[in-house]
């Protein structure tokens, strides 16, 4: 599983990415207030605007999680600033199924 917060302003450009990646398996769920460790919060309020969104990917195939990690970390090193800074963490899933069909990964 990998978890993705960004900046509104640039989920296009991750939604690029992953697509590069041929990561198709994800949801997106938008409007996501934040408060991140860096930058100021994001509760799309008029005292703090803007918010994030938030990607979640079920991805099997381990190469292509490195690769995804690595044009991700590639995206924070060259962000234009801080507020643009992604937060990516990565967990092992123990069942992922969809429709009628079910992997397990032992």
């Amino acid at each position: 599983m990998i978890y993705i917060t960004c900046n509104i302003s640039v989920q296009e450009q991750i939604l690029d990415i992953m697509e590069e990646a041929q990561v198709r398996d994800f949801q997106v769920i938008d409007q996501v207030v934040a408060k991140n460790k860096i930058g100021d919060p994001r509760f799309n309020t008029p005292v703090w605007p803007g918010y994030n969104s938030v990607i979640l990917a079920q991805v099997r195939e381990e190469e292509k999680v490195k690769e995804l990690l690595f044009k991700l970390k590639e995206f924070n090193r060259t962000a234009y600033n801080e507020s643009e800074l992604l937060t990516v963490c990565t967990w092992t899933l123990d069942d992922y199924f969809f429709g009628e069909s079910m992997h397990r990964n032992d």
